[in-house]
């Protein structure tokens, strides 16, 4: 395998992308556009009828939230070879600022058509993109042979819409942020109904504890303390009732 050279780009993409521009060749790649349609993914709570795809005019932008997936289609229409194949990727400018390529990385042999990005903003804030932009690259290189099992399949013309209505295969960040904020506050509100609901049974379990125990404690407990309390006094013998001793005489 061989990749193609800028002098071989030169001379044989005027066949394979349309349109083609000999300015977006550069280091042995080719520079595609974005196109005129792009879909930023929705919540897997989106109805189905506010799953929209979005239409540009030439240099509009539109912002990918951060955390969220996009489709972006490619304003050119590609042609590989059967004797080569090709690959793909989102240039450095967009990768620099957290936008990552979750689709394919390579163009099979026979494909037509133009090409449709999935990408994710893992950055922090909006990326805006605009229609025309040059926002993705390409290198061709040849195949050993011509394959014999070639993409037969059509390319995509527009983004379809069964990638838009089929739900959501990943839940974005915010939406799972969304997610645990909800969570939280049932978990805020369950804490607070078990502190109430201990807060009236504990007063009234232990003056069931206590209502329960104050006979027992009555009958049995009371009489020993009763019992302590009282001082008998002790008697001792007066000295009329002490037994006499005799002495002895002395002789």
């Amino acid at each position: 395998m061989s990749f193609w050279s800028s002098q071989s780009l030169i001379s044989r993409l005027p066949d394979l992308v349309n349109p083609f521009d000999p300015n977006r060749i550069d280091s042995a790649s080719y520079e595609l556009s974005l196109g005129d349609e792009v879909y930023i993914s929705s919540f897997p709570n989106t109805p189905q009828k506010d799953r929209k795809k979005v239409f540009l005019k030439e240099r509009e932008t539109i912002a990918i939230p951060p955390g969220q997936f996009a489709f972006l289609i490619t304003a050119e229409e590609i042609s590989v070879p059967v004797n080569a194949i090709a690959f793909i990727s989102i240039k450095f400018s967009a990768k620099a600022k957290g936008i990552i390529n979750v689709s394919g990385f390579h163009v099979d042999p026979g494909y037509k058509g133009r090409l449709i990005f999935a990408v994710f903003n893992a950055g922090p804030l909006n990326y805006h993109v605009e229609c025309g932009q040059r926002l993705f690259s390409m290198w061709f290189a040849d195949l050993d042979g011509a394959d014999e099992r070639p993409r037969k399949k059509p390319g995509f013309v527009s983004i379809p819409t069964d990638l838009i209505n089929s739900p959501d295969l990943v839940a974005s960040l915010p939406y799972l942020a969304e997610r645990l904020d909800e969570i939280d506050k049932k978990v805020e509100n369950y804490s607070t109904r078990q502190a109430i609901i201990w807060a009236i049974l504990i007063p009234i379990s232990l003056a069931i504890i206590v209502s329960f125990l104050k006979p027992l404690t009555d009958r049995f407990v009371s009489p020993l303390f009763d019992s302590n309390n009282s001082n008998p006094t002790l008697v001792r013998p007066s000295p009329s009732n002490q037994p006499s001793i005799p002495q002895s005489e002395t002789k």
